[in-house]
């Protein structure tokens, strides 16, 4: 008992200790107070509302510092926000993205046209983490393109491209005319020819297939490397892959 009144008086020590701190008050007039005053400058403070001139002359220098205005924080946060992203999501930036989705995805194709049965080559194409890199690095092109003035092609000319009544290469061909439109369309061909590559090396390993050169013809032109690979398996004897989502129904009707 004795104990909590001791850190009773203590704290109120304390508190008043501090209060005279920021108090503009002389040291002198403290000592010279009287409860008549005390009850006049408490009337004053009532009589004072929070913006009124009094109150800020009132107010000491250390508590108009500590005193922050919630709307200035605010304001100020969602400017250094905005800065970051206007430095993110520059044009330079997506240049930049240009180059990583084209160049980058080299890498992966070397593994796969000249080690195709090597252990590395199984443990970084064998999941799909390459093709997520890629494919993220698509979707910052497009976030960062559509946040651009003019950086991508109106929506007027995209639609003109599938309007069958009209000239739907002219169209894309004037979407051409958009760096940023270019650094998607690219960026988008690649990642899916990388998905396409891998899917070939894939079946080549499951049915003892030669695929290098599907591969590579893939990672060249696209659609004609997976032509080259369905001739190779017929050449070969092995067949193109059936119906495979039939296939997985009677595995399963089996294992039932």
């Amino acid at each position: 008992m004795r104990t909590h009144w001791l850190y009773t008086i203590s704290l109120f020590i304390t508190l008043n200790a501090v209060v005279l701190a920021f108090s503009p008050t002389p040291r002198n007039a403290r000592r010279n107070f009287s409860p008549d005053s005390i009850r006049t400058s408490r009337n004053r403070i009532n009589t004072i509302s929070p913006g009124s001139p009094s109150l800020k002359k009132h107010r000491s220098p250390a508590l108009s510092a500590v005193i922050i205005d919630p709307s200035t924080v605010i304001e100020s946060t969602t400017t250094i926000l905005s800065a970051g992203l206007d430095t993110v999501l520059s044009n330079e930036n997506i240049k930049q993205a240009f180059s990583l989705a084209t160049f980058g995805p080299q890498y992966l194709w070397i593994l796969l046209v000249f080690f195709p049965n090597t252990t590395i080559t199984k443990k970084v194409m064998g999941g799909y983490g390459g093709i997520l890199v890629f494919s993220l690095i698509h979707f910052f092109i497009v976030v960062a393109s559509a946040t651009q003035e003019n950086g991508t092609a109106p929506i007027e000319e995209f639609n003109g491209v599938f309007d069958p009544f009209g000239d739907p290469q002219a169209a894309m061909i004037g979407m051409m005319r958009y760096p940023n439109f270019v650094t998607e369309e690219w960026s988008h061909v690649l990642t899916w020819d990388l998905f396409v590559g891998r899917w070939i090396w894939l079946d080549g390993l499951k049915r003892g297939i030669f695929t290098p050169h599907s591969v590579l013809l893939t990672n060249l032109i696209g659609p004609p490397g997976f032509l080259l690979h369905c001739a190779t398996c017929l050449v070969t004897g092995k067949g193109i892959v059936g119906n495979e989502a039939l296939e997985l129904e009677e595995n399963d009707s089996d294992v039932e």
